[in-house]
């Protein structure tokens, strides 16, 4: 029963990819998925549209308004009518503010979408990465399982011919049930990942088929990316151009309300007629006063003043936060990058030469089946914390990529 077992798990590991070949989700592919399912993401954009749907008011152009005047109703010798049509516009300088202003929160939209854009994506390689990791933890897990089977034959057979004990085929019998469970946990484990992905990138349930495989990307890329190089940087982030824009915006909202306190401008054309022949054309102009100013306008300069402010000290904090979490990132990508240098260069040769000898000797009979699981647990610890190693680093790069101008992880 044992040998079905790992005879199923082996082919199903082997073989399932080349049956599903065609149904592989590349990170491109995901991210896509993503950027074309994410509800934020689809919300600022629908954002710009909002705000560009201002730009034409900050003109300044009111309605024109038609009118008819009329006198005399009851006098038959004397009567006075007048047809017009009257059009206010704002001062012209208002509308060139309040136009700037509008295009600065179109910018502001545009900007937020890239913040998004940015979160998502990283998001999404995140998520990919575990999944890598999950499927990598099955292939080691997979390797458990013939080992323990391995060492089963081999206690088997040594106890046939009297060179061990049943203790000994009784322990690896016991190691090879431990690793096959362990191999179910493990795909639990990578189906919990493969749905995780699925929620992030809003893959329909329809679609969410068992024959979906995915690329071997979890493989050690050395990338050298400097402290420096990190840092200078931290200005191309799009929340702190955001946090820019606003601060712009907010400024052109106060220039915007100072300009109120010009006057709004009023356009009239009419044809008067007095009646009896006597038939003219007329025009006037005039101008508001904003007599209120301290109510009306200079309360709301004072509001834009405190909104820039505001603006002002959130920019100081996102510089802070963001030069914070960069500096983290890369210490935290500079540790996982020389804990898999010193595996490379020490644990995986001198682990694998370790199990190797240690299997000669149990065979040979010159070892103890102790010291042979010691070596396996040895090998395959070691590997296990290569992996979570890797896997760390490639969470470190993807989100030290959120603060480089280029993408560093899963660009093909």
């Amino acid at each position: 029963m044992n040998r079905l077992i790992l005879l199923f798990s082996a082919l199903l590991f082997f073989f399932s990819p080349l049956q599903a070949q065609d149904n592989r989700i590349t990170v491109r592919e995901a991210l896509d998925i993503a950027f074309r399912n994410n509800p934020d993401l689809n919300r600022a954009s629908e954002q710009i549209d909002i705000e560009v749907s201002f730009k034409g008011p900050a003109l300044g152009l009111r309605s024109p308004e038609v009118y008819y005047y009329k006198e005399g109703i009851n006098d038959d010798l004397f009567s006075e009518q007048t047809w017009g049509i009257s059009q206010t516009i704002a001062f012209p300088l208002t509308s060139y503010y309040q136009r700037k202003k509008a295009a600065a929160d179109i910018d502001i939209a545009e900007m937020r979408v890239n913040a998004i854009e940015n979160d998502v994506r990283a998001a999404v390689k995140m998520a990919y990465a575990e999944l890598a990791y999950a499927i990598k933890n099955v292939e080691l897990t997979v390797r458990e399982v013939e080992l323990a089977e391995e060492l089963r034959q081999t206690a088997e057979a040594r106890l046939e011919a009297g060179e061990s004990t049943e203790l000994d085929l009784i322990q690896a019998e016991i190691q090879l049930t431990q690793s096959q469970n362990s191999l179910m946990e493990a795909e639990r484990v990578k189906n919990d990942a493969r749905y995780a992905l699925f929620r992030i990138i809003g893959l329909n349930p329809d679609e969410q088929m068992y024959g979906i495989t995915y690329p071997d990307t979890l493989a050690f890329v050395d990338i050298d990316i400097s402290q420096n190089q990190v840092m200078s940087q931290i200005t191309e982030h799009p929340e702190f151009q955001l946090s820019e824009l606003t601060v712009k915006s907010s400024e052109r909202e106060i220039l915007a309300a100072k300009s109120r306190l010009l006057p709004d401008i009023r356009f009239d054309y009419y044809r008067q007629d007095f009646g009896n022949g006597y038939e003219f054309n007329g025009f006037q102009i005039g101008v508001s006063i904003p007599l209120w100013f301290g109510v009306n306008e200079g309360q709301k300069i004072q509001r834009a003043r405190a909104i820039r402010n505001q603006a002002e000290w959130t920019l100081t904090e996102n510089d802070l936060r963001l030069k914070e979490k960069a500096e983290n990132a890369w210490h935290g990508y500079e540790a996982s990058r020389q804990k898999i240098q010193a595996h490379i260069d020490v644990i995986e040769s001198r682990s694998s030469t370790l199990l190797e000898l240690t299997r000669e000797g149990y065979r040979m009979g010159e070892l103890d089946l102790l010291r042979l699981l010691e070596a396996q647990r040895t090998y395959l610890q070691g590997q296990q914390v290569f992996y979570q190693t890797l896997k760390d680093y490639y969470m470190q790069l993807i989100e030290l990529e959120r603060y480089l101008k280029n993408e560093i992880v899963f660009t093909d």
